[in-house]
């Protein structure tokens, strides 16, 4: 079971913003260009959020 589940932290944080990038621009938009649009732009935002935040916090000890 284990060798089934990722264990790299960036492809689950991947998987993890295009499904909430999806349910939320399927949520909020009804037209599919416009879900398309906010997709990407979500995606974008929870992908280089958290690359972001994990500069920032690189040079602090474990």
């Amino acid at each position: 079971m284990a060798a089934i589940l990722p264990t790299d932290h960036f492809l689950i944080m991947a998987v993890y913003a295009l499904l909430v990038s999806g349910f939320f621009a399927l949520l909020w938009r009804d037209s599919p260009r416009d879900r398309l649009r906010l997709f990407g732009i979500l995606l974008g935002a929870l992908l280089l959020g958290g690359l972001a935040v994990a500069w920032l916090m690189y040079p602090f000890p474990k």
